[in-house]
């Protein structure tokens, strides 16, 4: 029996592609989606889509959600805008192009109160990246043991899509538990999977949450990364042993997780054989919401830098996480991967398409969802698309 996997690419505004494909997938398949796929995985935009179908909204209704909250995401375009004032003020010249208020109200509204472990089926998994660690963050809703929590939907999507220059990076409570590895008289050895990261704990409260010592905090003055050892700020009154759990109250950093897979197929074929499915029985269908045509010159690339790259080099990041990744899932799965995806050009409707992730202008709405609806009706993907889902009856 396949395990179905849908994977849905990050990309701004642009996440309406996916979100018409989809509305046309489930007609098809008349069934929805989160009854039909068995793993829904999502980076950016693409979280905010698999957080909403994972919930039972329908992609019609995704659809709709894009037309109406785009602007208040995005309500300016240029960056000299004078509504930039306020974050200028505060985060300074350099400051993000926007700030996270519309985004986190709008998600508010559609998600509410439920979290990302009030989702029991299908499994959702969504990437964001830890600036602290340098690590990826992957949430994954049947992970009760991770160190997110039990955290709301909407805020596992604004971790996902707070894209670097775009947005500020989202603030976000961890709790890291861990075995004591042996501890002395003012420090605490932490076990192996601590950070090997020097001064990453610095200021945090360490508690012994059971064993010897329970009941204890601490504050960390001084963490040495490859020891692992935590100096603290005074002594123990009873020492810790092998047999105390520790617990520590930190922060992630989180920005978008398509710097480090914006296209999140291989994440979630990874999960899929760590809870034992078989290979031979994993079906992928993976999402784009278009590849961007707009080229960078070599006369532009050999001669700029750090001020010209600053944004640009943005999507070229997210561009070239999603390609490796595409491959890799490619390599796994092979012909059980169905990749949608088309340039944005105006090859398909004559169409201006804007491969912008913040060009919430009404007309580039209605041309990339009349895009998406044609490149569904080509005879080669129309017949890709009918031959996948009756594969994966």
């Amino acid at each position: 029996m396949p395990f179905r996997i849908l994977s849905l690419d990050g990309g701004g505004i642009r996440g309406v592609v996916t979100a018409q494909i989809l509305s046309l997938i489930e007609r098809q398949i008349e069934q929805p989606l989160n009854e039909y796929f068995d793993l829904i995985a999502g980076t950016s935009t693409g979280s905010i889509l698999a957080a909403a179908i994972a919930t039972g909204i329908r992609s019609e209704k995704i659809v709709e959600f894009y037309k109406e909250n785009s602007s208040l995401i995005f309500p300016y375009q240029s960056r000299f805008s004078l509504k930039r004032i306020k974050l200028i003020f505060k985060h300074g010249v350099s400051a993000p192009k926007y700030s996270d208020r519309g985004l986190t109200q709008v998600l508010k509204s559609v998600f509410g109160d439920k979290t990302i472990f009030d989702i029991p089926s299908p499994l959702l998994l969504i990437v964001a990246y830890d600036t602290i660690e340098r690590k990826p963050i992957v949430f994954k809703s049947w992970r009760q043991d991770k160190g997110y929590g039990n955290i709301p939907l909407w805020e596992t999507c604004v971790s996902s899509a707070s894209a670097p220059t775009y947005f500020p990076a989202h603030k976000l409570e961890k709790i890291i538990n861990g075995q004591v590895y042996k501890a002395s008289i003012d420090n605490i050895y932490l076990d192996e999977d601590a950070s090997c990261t020097n001064n990453i704990y610095n200021n945090t409260l360490l508690k012994i949450i059971s064993g010897p010592g329970s009941g204890q905090t601490r504050k960390i003055k001084k963490y040495i990364g490859r020891p692992r050892k935590a100096i603290l700020d005074k002594a123990w009154k009873q020492i810790p042993t092998q047999n105390s759990i520790y617990s520590i109250k930190t922060i992630y950093s989180a920005i978008d997780g398509g710097v480090t897979a914006n296209n999140p197929s291989a994440c979630a074929v990874a999960e899929a054989l760590r809870l034992g499915h078989s290979l031979e029985n994993i079906t992928v269908l993976s999402l784009g919401t278009g590849d961007r045509t707009r080229i960078i010159p070599f006369e532009k690339a050999h001669h700029w830098g750090l001020i010209q790259w600053a944004q640009p080099l943005i999507g070229v990041a997210l561009d070239g996480s999603a390609d490796v990744c595409e491959y890799i899932t490619d390599q796994m799965v092979r012909s059980r991967l169905l990749r949608l995806q088309f340039k944005l050009d105006r090859e398909l409707t004559g169409k201006r398409l804007s491969d912008d992730i913040d060009d919430v202008s009404k007309e580039n709405i209605n041309n990339l969802i009349e895009a998406a609806e044609v490149y569904l009706r080509q005879p080669n993907v129309e017949k890709s698309l009918k031959e996948f889902l009756e594969k994966n009856k």
